[in-house]
């Protein structure tokens, strides 16, 4: 049986981590609040909703939370134009097409600056649907945003992969019981945090594509996976219709 895929988006699919460290320190920056690359990474991968809330509690900030929060969605927006694909992004969308049942972005990010970002990269139509955590009542690393995706594209815990970058992602698809490979940043690559993933690569140039297909028993699924962890591969196109 074929598996759901399911995608982050920011630092994964999209170099926008950068354009989402810019806004903050745009924002914060006249308030008082000066973020480092360490602050910044503290809370990648959480929605902003909840990275402005970790601020405002960790720091004295004068403002409204929830006009920070708008100021720095639109200025993300404005400089997503042009943002660049993450190495090995496309063929990785692609080659995940021809192996799964169904694939879908699954963010943190408003579903405005979703289908933003994939519209500007061409990726818009290679996914079946997009799933933001901006409404959810918690967002990652709580595990209910893959939760629902899962459930609204008719498939198990158990039956999807989910690509992620930031430990949030990876404890957020780990908590859903999902299997998650992990493409961590390069200054992140040593947190020992990413050993619950069930695998970690350096790019998505190497994903093994292989693994999606290993969805038979649970025996031949664990020896695929295993074999992959061993041995990371070069992508690999399965030869088979999308």
């Amino acid at each position: 049986m074929q598996p759901t895929v399911l995608f982050d988006l920011d630092g994964l699919l999209i170099d926008s981590e950068p354009v989402w460290d810019a806004a903050k320190r745009e924002v914060f920056g006249p308030l008082g609040l000066h973020l480092t690359a360490e602050m910044q990474a503290a809370t990648r991968g959480l929605r902003q909703r909840d990275m402005v809330a970790y601020w405002f509690d960790r720091t004295i900030v004068q403002a409204d939370p929830d006009e920070v929060e708008r100021q720095i969605v639109a200025a993300v927006c404005r400089r997503l134009e042009g943002v660049a694909l993450k190495p090995g992004a496309e063929q990785a969308v692609a080659a995940c097409a021809r192996a799964s049942r169904a694939m879908a972005v699954v963010s943190s990010s408003p579903e405005s600056v979703i289908r933003a970002a994939l519209a500007s990269t061409g990726l818009d139509r290679s996914f079946d649907a997009v799933f933001s955590a901006e409404d959810d009542e918690h967002g990652k690393p709580h595990p209910g945003a893959y939760l629902r995706a899962a459930a609204a594209l008719g498939a198990s815990p158990d039956e999807c992969i989910v690509l992620e970058d930031s430990f949030n992602g990876v404890l957020a698809g780990v908590s859903a019981q999902m299997r998650v490979i992990a493409v961590p940043e390069a200054a992140d690559r040593c947190d020992p945090r990413f050993a619950i993933a069930t695998l970690v690569l350096e790019s998505l140039k190497d994903l093994d594509i292989s693994v999606l297909g290993a969805y038979g028993s649970r025996e031949s699924r664990d020896a695929a996976w295993a074999s992959a962890a061993a041995d990371p591969q070069p992508l690999r196109v399965p030869d088979r219709a999308v």
